[in-house]
């Protein structure tokens, strides 16, 4: 864990490069926002609430789907915006409110280690059969391979891959021959 009142943008900047992420310990009001940015180079992007940060809270209507405000269930593995024809480059991820029943885990895969474990065959189809992908509203969506080698973009999401939906209900048939 990193505070950003004892560590360089430097040093932030190596980890970051060196290991895909890295975690602020509990930040204070703004400056992690600022932080960041000093960090990544990055703007924020404008989320689908018209905001730079995107709430997510249970929503009761998502039970039984696999979907970031699920009551149970969240969301299956996935990178963000992966419709976008250019996805960002960084995610920051941030707990304000912890759920207090202790629910809730982001497990994060460095691609380089995961992508060791697929033949060359399996790799040459990510990075050669376009897929579709979709966003929530379904009024974004692209056609793309799931790894982009020279772009160094890497695109997933099992919803949209395996049940041809962003928030699927989970006890339905899988659609796809994937």
């Amino acid at each position: 864990m990193f505070s950003m009142l004892t560590f360089s943008t430097a040093t932030l900047k190596n980890h970051l490069k060196k290991n895909g992420f890295f975690v602020f310990d509990n930040p204070c009001g703004d400056r992690w926002l600022q932080g960041l940015q000093d960090v990544t180079q990055a703007t924020p992007v404008i989320q689908t609430n018209g905001e730079i940060i995107y709430p997510i809270k249970a929503n009761p209507d998502a039970m039984g789907k696999s979907d970031a405000q699920s009551l149970g269930i969240g969301l299956l593995p996935h990178t963000e915006w992966s419709y976008k024809a250019i996805p960002p480059k960084y995610l920051c991820l941030r707990c304000k409110t912890p759920d207090r029943w202790g629910g809730g885990a982001t497990t994060l895969v460095k691609f380089d280690d995961l992508l060791r474990h697929f033949t060359l065959e399996e790799q040459h189809f990510m990075a050669a059969q376009l897929q579709y992908f979709m966003s929530k509203d379904g009024k974004e969506s692209c056609f793309a391979p799931i790894w982009q080698r020279d772009a160094e973009i890497i695109r997933f999401s099992y919803n949209v891959l395996v049940y041809r939906e962003f928030s699927p209900d989970i006890n339905k048939p899988i659609a796809s021959g994937l």
